[in-house]
């Protein structure tokens, strides 16, 4: 359980480490900056599961969006937007609001749409240490960009990486319909059951000894189980 965290914050580092050092480039960087998004959202996951019992689909739609969210560029590539210098305004706390947003209002899809919006939040969290031209994290309440110096990424890192070491070598915790889980549940999931029309009941039969005995039966919803004969 202790490589995870480490192997996690090798990649990120280092290919943040070369996202830096090549010439930008759509094909030569765009890469290698994904998989740095993608490593650092995976270590800060790997610590919020530690604290917080969630679906899968929440961890998976937060991965799939610390990524996606930089198709945005692709209307600046073509130069549908113009060059104003500036990362997109969907790469802001607005978008976060909206999925966060979303996810109260949608009881079916809550633990994806706030997948999203974590995977959102990590995504800015290391765009904001790329320095310019930074992100707007604010609009469109406030045009500025933000930025943070490279030690803002590393010191993120050692973080997550000393949380996850430290949480995650300990024995894991019990399933969440056991006691001695800690974790707080952030969705609740209805459990799957039979259909309403068809329930299961014990209904008694008389055996070959002709002393009763009690066999699985199922019947309608709103009738009585028949008298055995």
């Amino acid at each position: 359980m202790w490589a995870g965290p480490l192997l996690l914050a090798g990649v990120a580092l280092v290919f943040d480490a070369l996202n830096r050092h090549v010439s930008f480039g759509l094909l030569s960087t765009g890469p290698l900056d994904e998989v740095a998004h993608l490593a650092t959202a995976a270590l800060g996951l790997m610590v919020l599961a530690c604290f917080a019992d969630a679906p899968r689909r929440f961890y998976v739609a937060a991965l799939v969006a610390s990524v996606a969210i930089d198709l945005d560029h692709i209307p600046l590539y073509l130069g549908l937007l113009g060059d104003d210098g500036q990362r997109p305004v969907t790469h802001s706390l607005a978008t976060v609001v909206v999925f966060a947003g979303a996810a109260v209002a949608s009881r079916r899809h809550r633990a994806v749409l706030a997948g999203v919006a974590a995977g959102l939040v990590f995504h800015f969290a290391r765009d904001i240490a790329e320095g310019p031209p930074g992100v707007r994290l604010l609009w469109p309440l406030d045009e500025r960009a933000w930025t943070a110096s490279y030690w803002w990424f590393v010191g993120m890192i050692i973080v997550f990486t000393a949380a996850g070491l430290i949480l995650v070598t300990h024995p894991e915790p019990a399933a969440p319909d056991r006691e001695g889980d800690r974790r707080t549940r952030l969705f609740h999931s209805r459990r799957s059951e039979p259909p309403a029309a068809l329930r299961e009941v014990h209904c008694a039969r008389p055996d070959r000894s002709g002393s009763p005995g009690r066999y699985p039966c199922r019947i309608r919803a709103g009738t009585k189980p028949r008298r055995a004969r």
